[in-house]
């Protein structure tokens, strides 16, 4: 299921936009939006696959937006929406990380475009683990962390294994995993949704998975724990 969030405050933007994209990726819940704000306070509580961003919208734009969102530490596929012709807008957008931008007036062309270009880039249900013996394919489900090893080797935690030494970067196989994916220190990131419980210890966080029927603690660094705190809507 996809999960996408569109963002503008036109009414007749938002409805288009819905019901185009929905007929291009049937597997999607879609949420709409008329406000940067609004927007922020439901990615806090949720993650997304993909967001469509209005640029001009009041009080907050959309660049703006898309760049509290990389602050909160989550990195949705996003397009921006536009009216202007003003192309710092979109090179302001690339380096934010965006897909590509989308012109107004909006059209089912366009919208079939960005959802194709998505679909391109949104990630599979496996993932393939460079391993000393060859290659894994396991669920993308299936993975509870990963973490450095060194310079080019990481470890990684599945339900079932733990693989000590996988060929890769910790930045290169979070772009290939989905949003529910985060940094808990610079050295490590975690599957929020496999996380059974977590501890507050003074300035400390500790957070748990079940591997290999054992529990395994990793600890969160001081900077990663608002985020995650706020992943889970925890006071």
């Amino acid at each position: 299921m996809h999960k996408i969030l569109i963002i503008d405050d036109e009414r007749a933007a938002r409805d288009l936009v819905a019901e185009l994209i929905t007929f291009y990726i049937p597997d999607s819940k879609v949420t709409k939006t008329d406000s940067a704000f609004k927007a922020l306070e439901i990615i806090q509580t949720e993650d997304y696959d993909l967001l469509f961003v209005d640029i001009s919208m009041p009080r907050m734009s959309g660049l703006e937006l898309l760049e509290e969102v990389k602050r909160m530490g989550k990195e949705p596929y996003s397009f921006i929406i536009t009216a202007h012709r003003q192309y710092d807008y979109a090179v302001k957008g690339f380096r934010l990380g965006i897909l590509d931008y989308i012109e107004k007036p909006l059209h089912k062309e366009k919208i079939g475009e960005a959802a194709k270009l998505y679909l391109s880039k949104a990630k599979t249900d496996t993932i393939d683990l460079r391993v000393y013996d060859g290659i894994r394919r396991i669920p993308i489900s299936a993975i509870l962390a990963v973490e450095v090893v060194s310079q080019n080797k990481v470890k990684v935690y599945t339900s079932d294994f733990i693989f000590k030494e996988v060929t890769g970067t910790l930045a290169k196989f979070l772009a290939q995993l989905p949003s529910n994916f985060c940094y808990i220190r610079r050295d490590c990131i975690i599957n929020c949704h496999a996380v059974t419980h977590y501890n507050l210890k003074s300035q400390v966080m500790e957070v748990f998975v079940v591997c290999e029927n054992q529990e395994i603690m990793f600890k969160v660094a001081r900077n990663k724990r608002k985020n995650l705190l706020d992943r889970y809507n925890f006071e």
